[in-house]
């Protein structure tokens, strides 16, 4: 068997459903992902269920994984080994944290 996953189509949206899509089915399993697995050093990753994270960790070899979070779907964003989550690099996040907050206007 071998040990690297066989990689589908990419995918553009931003939806966090599971892209396992056994090379039969018409369509990808999408459920709401818990996971979100880095495949290897290109940075190829995706999201998946609980069930398909199991099957993942039984047939192929990865580089990371962590649990799912709002910024894994967004542009810019990076995977942050350290941490075990992806998030946006700082100066993005001061700049965004500066832009939410409240005006008075009087």
């Amino acid at each position: 068997m071998d040990p690297f996953v066989p990689k589908g189509e990419l995918r553009f949206d931003a939806s966090q459903t599971c892209g396992y899509q056994p090379s039969k089915a018409s369509e990808e399993c999408g459920r709401p992902a818990t996971w979100h697995v880095m495949w290897d050093e290109v940075l190829d990753n995706s999201l998946t269920c609980d069930e398909h994270m199991t099957l993942i960790q039984q047939r192929w070899v990865y580089v990371d994984r962590h649990p799912v979070t709002a910024d894994c779907t967004m542009p810019g964003a990076e995977w942050v080994f350290l941490n075990d989550r992806c998030e946006f690099p700082e100066l993005m996040a001061s700049a965004t944290c500066r832009a939410e907050k409240s005006v008075e206007v009087a």
